[in-house]
């Protein structure tokens, strides 16, 4: 009998050593890799920014490459420096580097559904505070033609994972023609299951140009 014990709790104590060191790298190893890649994004975003190539990138969805960074998030109520590159595609090589443009809806400032997924944990966590969002909160996408500002409209709404009624040019009603300029974003809850999504949407409220490039 002892024998038996003493395997067993060798074998509870490595098996509790491996979930500690994946919890680590789950917070820590994939958080420092989505910093590189996002330190590495803002660098070739200015650079487009101040090129105005990326402002012919928008108007054309076939030129954007999955994980191609395209636009800054900005949501003050996450705090004074929250911002991340958002890449086109939501593949989990894309969400491991940050937000994700999901493909086929809208770009920044077009009429329809302009939607955003991203992790709630991993990656840097960065849509770990998108169910506390209410009504009147704003966020801020920031492209090479100029920043569009949405507001959200209320509460985040929790659907099950395969519904795709949220990604629809008006959110939750699919075959309805679009008349506003709307952003959805979406998210695993709970946390680490993902049984379902939070998705958080809001409307169009205002877009500034960026200033003309001076020339030299």
């Amino acid at each position: 009998m002892r024998p038996y014990l003493r395997v067993t709790g060798e074998s509870l104590v490595t098996f509790g050593v491996i979930v500690a060191l994946f919890m680590a790298y789950m917070f820590w190893g994939t958080a420092e890799r989505a910093s590189d890649a996002q330190r590495r994004f803002a660098s070739e975003l200015g650079s487009q920014f101040a090129s105005g190539l990326s402002l012919a990138l928008l108007g054309r969805p076939g030129r954007l490459a999955l994980g191609q960074p395209f636009a800054f998030i900005r949501i003050p109520s996450f705090g004074r420096h929250w911002r991340f590159a958002i890449v086109q595609g939501t593949g989990l090589s894309q969400l491991a580097l940050g937000p994700g443009h999901v493909p086929g809806t809208q770009r920044p400032g077009q009429r329809g559904n302009f939607a955003v997924a991203g992790h709630r944990v991993t990656a840097g966590n960065p849509f770990w505070n998108v169910p506390r969002l209410r009504g009147g909160d704003l966020v801020y996408i920031d492209t090479a033609a100029g920043t569009y500002t949405y507001r959200i409209t209320g509460r985040p709404a929790r659907v099950p994972p395969g519904d795709t009624a949220m990604l629809a040019p008006v959110p939750g009603r699919p075959g309805e023609r679009p008349q506003r300029r709307r952003i959805t974003l979406i998210t695993c809850d709970p946390a680490w299951s993902g049984t379902s999504r939070v998705v958080a949407t809001g409307v169009l409220i205002g877009q500034a140009a960026r200033p003309a490039r001076a020339e030299g």
